[in-house]
């Protein structure tokens, strides 16, 4: 555990640059191992089943399994390195300590990595590329092969993208969350509608949500069928071949046909079907997660429900016009800058991706996810093989604040009711706000 005189450290901006491998051999004996030190906060998307622990007991064993494993090329015998966690839950999203304000700017990172000379670091997709532009984070260009011809192989395109930064990638991501439809395995039984299984498209969506919404005798809903926007709908306008802004001028494309189509669909599900609630922000949350009543049968949803909810399973979206899954990644890996053995730092950076595979929601690479079988008992083979077609196509989230907060204003509207034309000059008006800013 870092100190508190660690913590505040230095406040100069380390330099860029990398030196020479170390990699010497005694004159008798094994070979010497590269001592190498990781920096993190809490990975929030860690999954460790049915134990209970803390965020720095996750990683402590994530460290354990790296250390003791002999076998895979990434690992600390193969790579002939040591690595050391050193865990601070700062900077994590929660500044209720006085000491947070320390981290809350890119530079004050920057300064304790290079207190106490750390080689890697888990970073947030917004600090990877702030962080690399600064010079503190390394490319990970020259391990990926000509014109990351590797990494594009092995890994999940949409989920390196967000780690990029001027075409250049600072990190690799530990975890995917891909848009998923979640289910009710047992209440689809018990109603006798076959569960969904790849084929179904926007008709069948609301054809299978009409049967799993119950209502009583006076219409009221007692379970909903559907809930396609706790993770917004980002899905309805890619699926329609429609987009928010055009990528070359920026200008608003909400107002075209193909946008304006998705958009009512999605009205339609809350205000003209009555599938799905007219529920939004906390109340929305409730309803799904709160373990008091019953859930929508069918949810959007990028994370699993957790113990409460082990009867949902997961499967692909009802497909539109084209296959498109929004997808997000929060945390990646780093290589400091500084570092003096930086093929020993990158080999222990693929290390802890695969020690981490059990324990994440998605793994970013595509072997890892075929693996999931081998490594996770709460995921089926017809699972995995949603999994996998959903991240083919999978596309990421935009990470202008612009565009998120067009999206919520438009999401909201249309939850409340709002016609669609008026939700999009409002989104539109967002839109052109934020290019002045």
């Amino acid at each position: 555990m870092l100190t508190r005189r660690a913590m505040i450290g230095s406040t100069a901006i380390l330099a860029a640059g990398c030196g020479g491998l170390d990699f010497s051999l005694p004159r008798f004996g094994a070979p010497r191992q590269v001592p190498l030190t990781w920096l993190s906060r809490p990975i929030t998307g860690l999954n460790t089943g049915s134990r209970i622990e803390s965020f720095e007991a996750k990683l402590r064993r994530i460290e354990q399994e790296l250390a003791d494993d002999d076998e895979s090329q990434y690992g600390p015998a193969g790579g002939r390195y040591s690595l050391a966690l050193e865990y601070f839950e700062h900077y994590a999203g929660s500044y209720s300590d006085p000491d947070a304000e320390l981290f809350r700017k890119p530079e004050h990172l920057a300064a304790w990595l290079g207190e106490i000379g750390a080689d890697l670091v888990t970073v947030w997709y917004d600090e990877a590329r702030v962080l690399g532009e600064m010079g503190v984070l390394l490319p990970l260009d020259q391990f990926g092969g000509a014109d990351n011809s590797d990494f594009e192989r092995e890994f999940y395109s949409p989920v390196l993208d967000v780690f990029r930064e001027s075409g250049a990638l600072y990190a690799l991501p530990t975890d995917a969350f891909p848009l998923m439809l979640f289910y009710d395995v047992d209440y689809f039984a018990k109603l006798g509608v076959p569960p969904p299984d790849g084929t179904w498209d926007w008709n069948d969506l609301v054809d299978k949500s009409l049967k799993l919404t119950e209502r009583g005798k006076e219409g009221t809903v007692s379970r909903w069928g559907l809930a396609t926007h706790n993770w917004n709908i980002w899905w309805a306008l890619w699926q329609n071949q429609a987009e928010m802004v055009d990528a070359l001028t920026s200008q608003c494309r909400l107002q075209e046909p193909a946008a304006i189509e998705a958009l009512e669909f999605f009205r339609e599900l809350i205000h003209t079907h009555h599938v799905s609630p007219a529920a939004s922000g906390v109340e929305l949350l409730n309803l799904i997660y709160s373990p008091v009543g019953s859930p929508p049968a069918m949810v959007y949803n990028t994370i699993p429900f957790g113990s409460s909810r082990d009867n949902y399973r997961r499967a692909e979206l009802a497909q539109g016009k084209v296959p498109s899954v929004p997808v997000e990644s929060y945390a990646g890996i780093a290589i400091v800058a500084q570092t003096t053995s930086p093929e020993a730092a990158y080999t222990a950076l693929r290390g802890l991706l695969h020690t981490m595979e059990p324990y994440v929601n998605v793994p970013t690479e595509r072997e890892a996810v075929a693996r999931l079988p081998e490594n996770r008992s709460d995921i089926q083979l017809d699972e995995v093989a949603a999994i996998q077609h959903s991240m083919e196509h999978a596309r990421a989230l935009p990470s202008d604040a612009g565009q998120s907060r067009a999206m919520s204003s438009i999401m909201e509207a249309l939850v409340r009711g709002d016609d669609v034309a008026s939700a999009v000059n409002q989104g539109c008006s967002i839109l052109y706000e934020n290019q002045g800013t």
